[in-house]
């Protein structure tokens, strides 16, 4: 069983082979291509380094592409089942966003493994193929940075979900081989051992800014540390990474939260790590190394915007939205956390009215620019307020397009502030925790918060702040609250003035366990490494 586990060794040159033809939009992965690259190329040349590191950006991507089911993606998964949120259809929904059935043999928990110990293989061929080139060679010491970064993040992202991992540096391409060995759960103190080794290098080599949209820079290095380490409750280290991050000048907020998420490219100075979109040659998905295909960008425009079109007088738009599936909204509960009159947020972020723009198909009485006032539960799914962050108006040619291109934020300014807030909140320090508290807080309209801050406090700017970014489910579960807060307010209950029930879906608050604070180990993973060796998660 040589290295099964990493479902690697014999797909490894088709994998390779496919994705180095990828070329960024935005020259970012702006390489020659070849069409005989071999493994011994990628472990023996400094050249081939660098393009393992190109293919580990590329396959990063497949993160907010489709995922078996068809119907929703990786990312959707872990934006859902938090306290925020309300799930309404699709086939991956209810495992995650309702805590329905979640197993260890649904889709998208052995993708998610699987695609992080993808990107950990590529990592360690980089970084053990320094024996066999010039490490004084600058383009070779970016290579290993940018490989230990994307280590660092993969076992991140394995920490956050699944709580227990196998700890593994060895590389199949380079000949190691980890066959005989038994697989156990690292202690978890290895694992951010490692990390904080792969960053603390990053940190060292890595430019505090970059020419290539994208990739790695000293800045995103350090946020990886700071939530790493607020995963572990290292409190002074979030506090000295985000201190950093802040004193480096490289990073400020946007004047206005919607300018945040404007346009089609999202590498503005807000911006720590930034996922690459668009449909130039390079900026697209390719199936093979010969035929790209052309649509496969992301869906999330998709998923976050309503069914509009279902009510009569209504037809799909770029205004209203594009074209939509209407997987996952904001609840009620979030929208009672803003100060509605003064902050931004709750205007610049969310679209809470549909008004008629159909002419040829209006009911009786009905006219252009009505608004739709939804009157039953079935009409408020159609019309429910979306969260406008993935919105994409800019790179669809007509408004029923619907693969969207726009980039996505994996992290940004505004979560770096409210780590150090969280850290130092923790650390007893209110000056300091007040100080990035207000960075965010009054960048969206309000007056600076005066008073002590309390944890809730924290929470509650973190979810106006970052609602349906990918963090939520993460910072409940280190602040052992995902379970209480899942329980009061997770999904949606609202009733209008006049008694109606507009949305009745709280099945996650009953369905939710104490042992969902993490996923099961997905059960094929359990088999090939031997279950009396690693056990699944308790509860799974």
């Amino acid at each position: 069983m040589k290295n099964t586990f990493y479902y690697i060794r014999f797909r490894w040159l088709l994998v390779m082979g496919m994705l180095f033809v990828l070329q960024s939009c935005r020259d970012f992965l702006d390489e020659p291509n070849y069409t005989r690259l071999t493994t011994d190329y990628l472990v023996t040349s400094v050249d081939g380094m660098q393009r393992t590191v190109v293919a580990m950006y590329a396959k990063d991507r497949e993160l907010f592409r489709n995922s078996g089911d068809g119907e929703s993606t990786v990312y959707l998964a872990l934006l859902m089942g938090d306290d925020i949120t309300v799930p309404i259809a699709g086939e991956g929904i209810p495992q995650f966003g309702r805590y329905n059935n979640l197993l260890s043999t649904t889709n998208i928990v052995g993708k998610y493994w699987r695609y992080q110990y993808i990107l950990i293989e590529y990592a360690n061929t980089v970084i053990n193929a320094q024996k066999n080139v010039d490490m004084s060679d600058s383009l070779a010491m970016r290579a290993v940075a940018e490989a230990k970064c994307f280590r660092a993040h993969a076992y991140l992202r394995l920490l956050q979900r699944y709580d227990r991992v196998y700890l593994n540096t060895l590389s199949t391409t380079m000949g190691e081989s980890n066959e005989g060995q038994v697989k156990t759960p690292s202690p978890v103190e290895d694992v951010y051992a490692l990390i904080r080794e792969d960053l603390d290098y990053a940190k060292r080599i890595l430019p505090l800014r970059t020419d290539y949209p994208g990739r790695f820079t000293r800045g995103a290095a350090r946020h990886i540390m700071a939530k790493a380490a607020a995963y572990m409750r290292d409190w002074q280290t979030v506090a000295n990474e985000v201190d950093s991050i802040e004193a480096s000048g490289v990073y400020s907020l946007m004047d206005e939260p919607k300018a945040v998420f404007e346009g089609a490219d999202l590498n503005h100075h807000e911006g720590i790590l930034v996922s690459q979109w668009c449909k130039a040659l390079g900026g697209w998905y390719t199936n093979n190394a010969v035929t790209p295909v052309t649509n496969n960008g992301h869906r999330m425009s998709l998923h976050t915007t309503p069914t509009y079109n279902q009510e009569q007088g209504m037809i799909i738009d770029a205004e209203s939205g594009g074209y939509p599936w209407g997987r996952l909204f904001p609840n009620n509960y979030l929208f009672s956390l803003y100060d509605q009159k003064n902050d931004k947020r709750y205007t610049q972020w969310y679209k809470h009215y549909w008004t008629l723009n159909d002419k040829a198909n209006l009911g009786r009485g009905q006219h252009i620019g009505d608004t739709i006032f939804a009157v039953n539960m079935g009409q408020y799914k159609n019309v429910h307020p979306m969260c406008t962050k993935y919105m994409d108006t800019w790179t669809k040619a007509s408004a029923d397009e619907m693969m969207s291109f726009k980039d996505i934020i994996i992290y940004r300014l505004a979560e770096s502030y409210l780590l150090g807030c969280e850290a130092y909140l923790h650390l007893g320090n209110q000056g300091k925790a007040l100080y990035y508290f207000n960075k965010t807080y009054t960048r969206a309209g309000n007056s600076p918060w005066t008073g002590t801050l309390s944890i809730q406090d924290f929470m509650d700017e973190h979810a106006r702040e970052l609602c349906m970014e990918g963090d939520r489910w993460n910072m409940l579960k280190r602040e052992d609250k995902l379970i209480s807060e899942v329980r009061k307010h997770g999904g949606e209950y609202l009733v209008d003035s006049k008694g109606r029930i507009l949305m009745s879906d709280t099945l996650s608050r009953i369905n939710i366990r104490d042992y969902h604070v993490r996923w099961p180990i997905p059960q094929a993973q359990v088999d090939l490494m031997g279950a009396n060796n690693f056990p699944q998660n308790e509860g799974y």
